[in-house]
């Protein structure tokens, strides 16, 4: 493929080299629309020459807040191609965070859709000079809709031909294409800037030999996303098709619809999908659930032994190949990213068949390694991509240079100052090492490293996913920093629980008095008691405390990408937490 420069290479490649009649698609009204790649490039450019006639400087900054869909990519790539700079901002985001952003960035024009992104704009309409409804039928807070704006566009080109070509031509590499704003775990936000170069950069890594004739894309997680948005990039460029899909909920419902072969998903959502696996054999008939229970088992069986490796064929073609069907039985591609993936789960889904590969990017860097086919090493995060170079600290911390590195935090010299070294390496925060072979593991977020009041250092976070692997915890925190040993808050899954509570015959009780039930007590020290053993002494849970009520963006104890933020929950919770150890202070 030629080198792409800018994403206005992106966009000429399209129109040049690709001609696939459903190569955009999403649902509109519960049915799936698909645009060809010339429908799509004409959507673009239309788009590109309304933003270009509101006569905004080059760099002014546009924001977009909507489900992901095809819109979402098109307004993405005009506000780029126009000498604007996109902000994509979470549909789930605070008021707080939408506050901060808005401002921090300069956003005055915003591209938005769905009834509750319009409960965030209407608190912060005065703050836009023009917004853009991403909703056929428009908004009394939109001052026009995208489809009128696009409209606008045709009008523009028919008048002035030359014009969308002198725009693409006006593109340059070290042009600032985009602020991405960290989740903001623990503080505020910081605005990533990323230039035209950078996510070109994207487009030279191809260790899955991307198929634009048999590969199906589907695409599932919020745009807003770097690591949904860097996937999207790669696969527009390539002509992948690509399937847009609003909602994740809907995976068990599109998938076998789609057929994907490329997926890319978040730990948390495969282990949702265990869970449904797990649930699926325990709610079919005894001869069935026997059966899967056989196999389920011999898949997390530990090692690989003759019994196992003489059975497991038997296992993939009675039970493991329904459950691929069920995925639309084409997957040679599922990325997982965005947080560390625990080596059981991942070990879990290769006997199984599901053609895994771990990955690792931030925010600042897109993306920097990944598993790839016959080059796995389970527990690490793979192999860094061609381009990116990787080194340790003295600390241990994880070390980057390459295109991909952002050019610095908007208006933040001190925070972009701190980000590198002297010698131009980017920190990443993460604490990892490096094998012989270069593959990467991480071992967790510096900042994420408690300390007990003994000196003894817990990583928190693979922790919190052995708990979550059980269906009754959606989620955990671990409570360690300065505290004399282990503890945790659990977070249970309320529809799970209330199965639990039919299924005991309970539910005069309420979810608090159930959750108090000597039976449910029995089942969550039995929980910590099997999560202990995977730990080493000075890691293991001594107290617990459940939750009813569950952490969310909008209360501020979530990130935008569901990341816990934790200084936040320990305060609200302090009492809670503190009761957990008040016999060590007697």
């Amino acid at each position: 493929m030629k080198p792409f420069k800018t994403v206005a290479d992106i966009l000429r490649c399209i129109s040049d080299h690709y001609a696939c009649p459903k190569a955009f698609n999403h649902i509109e009204n519960q049915l799936w629309v698909s645009f060809s790649s010339a429908h799509f490039v004409q959507l673009v450019k239309h788009l590109t020459l309304y933003l270009h006639s509101l006569k905004l400087e080059r760099g002014s900054r546009i924001g977009i807040m909507g489900p992901c869909s095809v819109y979402w990519t098109v307004a993405d790539f005009a506000i780029m191609l126009s000498g604007g700079v996109s902000v994509p901002l979470f549909a789930n985001i605070s008021n707080e965070n939408f506050d901060f952003e808005v401002h921090h960035a300069d956003v005055k024009i915003l591209f938005a859709g769905g009834q509750e992104q319009w409960q965030t704009v209407e608190a912060h309409r005065g703050d836009f000079e023009t917004v853009i409804s991403f909703d056929r039928e428009g908004d009394p807070l939109a001052s026009l809709t995208l489809f009128q704006a696009i409209a606008l566009g045709a009008e523009i080109e028919k008048q002035e031909p030359a014009l969308f070509p002198s725009l693409l031509d006006a593109v340059r590499e070290e042009d600032l294409a985009t602020i991405v704003f960290t989740s903001g775990s623990t503080g505020l936000p910081k605005g990533v800037e990323l230039t035209q170069k950078n996510l070109a950069s994207l487009l030279h890594i191809d260790p899955f030999n991307w198929n634009p004739q048999t590969d199906r894309y589907l695409s599932v997680l919020p745009l807003a996303h770097i690591f949904a948005r860097t996937l999207n990039f790669i696969m527009v460029a390539w002509g992948i098709r690509v399937y847009y899909l609003h909602n994740v909920k809907l995976l068990g419902e599109a998938a076998p619809l789609v057929k994907p072969t490329i997926l890319v998903l978040v730990p948390r959502i495969l282990e949702k999908v265990q869970a449904n696996i797990l649930a699926k054999i325990n709610a079919s008939s005894w001869i069935k659930k026997c059966l899967g229970k056989w196999a389920w088992n011999l898949a997390r069986a530990k090692g690989s032994s003759f019994h196992k490796n003489l059975l497991l064929p038997l296992a993939d073609t009675l039970v493991f190949s329904r459950f691929r069907e069920a995925m639309g039985g084409k997957l040679r591609l599922v990325i997982s990213g965005g947080a560390h993936l625990n080596p059981e789960l991942y070990r879990f889904f290769l006997e199984i068949g599901f053609p895994l590969y771990e990955g690792y990017g931030l925010t600042e860097v897109s993306t920097v390694a990944c598993n790839r086919p016959n080059r796995i090493k389970i527990g690490t995060v793979g192999l860094p991509f061609q381009g990116i170079t990787t080194s340790l600290s003295p600390e241990g911390e994880l070390l980057v240079k390459g295109d991909l590195v952002m050019r610095g935090y908007h208006k933040n010299p001190e925070a972009t100052a701190a980000a590198f070294t002297r010698e131009g390496w980017l920190r990443t925060g993460d604490k990892a090492t490096i094998d012989a072979d270069g593959f990467v593991t991480i071992l967790g977020r510096l900042k994420e490293m408690f300390k007990t009041s003994k000196g003894e250092y817990i990583s928190p976070v693979p922790i919190e996913q052995l708990l979550t692997r059980d269906p009754l915890i959606d989620m955990a925190m671990v409570i360690a920093d300065r505290r004399p040993f282990a503890t945790c808050l659990l977070f249970p899954d309320l529809d799970f629980l209330r199965k639990l509570q039919k299924k005991k015959r309970a539910q005069d009780l309420s979810v608090e008095e159930f959750l108090k039930h000597p039976d449910m007590l029995a089942y969550i020290y039995k929980l910590l008691s099997s999560t202990n053993e995977h730990l080493n002494h000075w890691e293991e849970l001594r107290d617990f405390r459940i939750i009813e009520t569950h952490p969310s963006v909008e209360g501020g104890e979530l990130t935008p990408t569901m990341k816990l933020r934790r200084e936040v929950i320990e305060k609200k919770y302090a009492e809670l937490i503190n009761s957990m150890y008040l016999q060590e202070l007697i």
